[in-house]
């Protein structure tokens, strides 16, 4: 799958921050992290009472932030997957809800900003993963399996995309809004977009566009309350993913074909919830 940069995206439901990541997520073990990465000194992790449906991870130098998230939500973050490329776990995975709290230590934090965004991402990926293992007693191995995936394609007539003006990134910043019925975004890489997708379908969504530039992004679709919103183990209906489907075309000249292909998967071996603070 296609290599992206890390981006902060505001996800216009709920206000949430959002690190969107690679899908090629091959990482050390979180067993061993520790010695590649530094570890959060302090942290803090509570089951979450506030009953809203958006949900918000926030990664920056040294520190993390995580509301209303289970499980699987913090692994698709830490490991670069998508949902449904997690397997197996206890059945309190998809219903417990965590907010966490992680901070590093000054030094750290010093030497985390000196690195540049594709040094410090995978730095803090490790990091992530050393808390699940450490305070979620999180195990995992890796396989593969035939899975259901979607591939974004170039349509017969080609693509109909805005491709983002020179210098954009730098003067403004990436920033992607994401609702129900919506995706909207400024210096848009299409490896961002698949994944943006993948949310949205609740299926993985690979590039294979070919498309190698940034793009600002709209696209419309009739809102509906059944399309998932980072909803973990779910799937638009199938009025929904029509709906989707024929924006994708219609908009943006791009076609997703569905497909079976053999995929790297995260199988999770064992997991504890954390104890409170």
């Amino acid at each position: 799958m296609s290599h992206r940069k890390c981006c902060a995206a505001l996800l216009a439901v709920g206000a949430t921050f959002l690190c969107l990541v690679s899908q090629s997520w091959a990482q050390p073990s979180a067993q061993d992290t520790a010695a590649v990465a530094p570890s959060y000194a302090t942290v803090s992790i509570k089951p979450d009472k506030s009953g809203l449906q958006s949900q918000t991870v926030l990664v920056g130098p040294g520190e993390l932030t995580v509301k209303n998230e289970t499980l699987p939500m913090m692994i698709r973050h830490a490991y670069q997957i998508e949902l449904d490329q997690i397997h197996g776990g206890p059945d309190w995975l998809n219903t417990e809800r965590y907010d966490v709290q992680a901070k590093v230590d000054k030094s750290a934090v010093e030497n985390l900003q000196r690195l540049d965004p594709e040094q410090a991402d995978p730095e803090q990926r490790q990091m992530m993963q050393a808390l699940l293992a450490d305070h979620f007693k999180l195990a995992v191995h890796r396989d593969t399996t035939s899975v259901p995936v979607y591939e974004l394609v170039l349509a017969e007539n080609g693509p109909k995309l805005q491709q983002s003006l020179p210098g954009d990134a730098a003067a403004q910043g990436r920033v992607i809004q994401v609702g129900n019925g919506h995706i909207t975004g400024r210096e848009v890489p299409i490896s961002t977009l698949a994944s943006l997708l993948s949310e949205q379908l609740g299926h993985t969504v690979v590039d294979k566009t070919g498309l190698t530039n940034h793009y600002d992004v709209t696209l419309q679709w009739p809102a509906s309350a059944d399309i998932p919103q980072g909803t973990e183990n779910s799937s638009a209906t199938e009025s929904s993913r029509k709906a989707i489907f024929a924006a994708v075309a219609d908009q943006l000249g791009l076609k997703l074909e569905p497909h079976q292909v053999p995929m790297e998967i995260l199988v999770i071996d064992h997991a504890e919830k954390p104890a409170e603070d």
